[in-house]
C-alpha cells in the first residue's frame, strides 16, 4: 500500500507541477499579448484619429465643390450617388443649369471682329483692301 501511495503521491507531484507551468505559461503570454496589443491600440488610434482628420478635409473640399456638381448623365447620378453613401452630409445636387444663365456676360466684353468698312462683311479675309483682293471690285 505505502507502493501505491507512493505513486500517488508521484502522479499529483507531477499534475500539480505540469499544472503550474501551464499557469505560468498563461501569465506569460496573457502579459505578452497585453503589451503586443496595447502598442497596437496606440498605433490605432493614432491611425483612426489621422483618418478622421483626412475625412474632415476631404469632407471640406466637397462641400466647396459640391455646389459645382451636375447631373446630366446616369454616369453622372451614379457617382453622385457613390459619393453621398460615402459622405451623407452631402445634399442632392442640382440638375443641369440653363446654358444661357452661365453665359450671361455682358457684350461689351464680348470679343468681336470689327466689320469691313467697304464691305460691311465681319469676316473679310482683307478689311478695307477687299476691292483689290482677286484682282476685281468688292461687291
Amino acid at each position: 500500500m505505502t507502493v501505491l501511495l507512493a505513486v500517488v503521491a508521484l502522479v499529483l507531484a507531477v499534475a500539480l507541477l505540469v499544472v503550474y507551468r501551464r499557469l505560468q505559461d498563461a501569465e506569460y503570454w496573457r502579459a505578452h499579448w497585453r503589451r503586443r496589443y496595447d502598442e497596437r491600440d496606440t498605433e490605432l488610434s493614432a491611425a483612426l484619429s489621422e483618418g478622421q482628420d483626412f475625412r474632415a478635409n476631404v469632407e471640406h473640399a466637397l462641400r466647396i465643390l459640391w455646389r459645382r456638381f451636375e447631373v446630366v448623365t446616369p454616369a453622372d447620378g451614379a457617382a453622385v450617388a457613390m459619393l453621398r453613401a460615402a459622405f451623407p452630409i452631402l445634399p442632392t445636387p442640382p440638375g443641369p443649369r440653363d446654358p444661357s444663365s452661365t453665359l450671361t456676360q455682358p457684350a461689351s466684353l464680348m470679343r468681336t471682329r470689327p466689320q469691313c468698312r467697304k464691305c460691311q462683311d465681319a469676316t473679310c479675309v482683307a478689311p478695307g483692301q477687299c476691292d483689290d483682293l482677286f484682282g476685281g471690285d468688292a461687291p
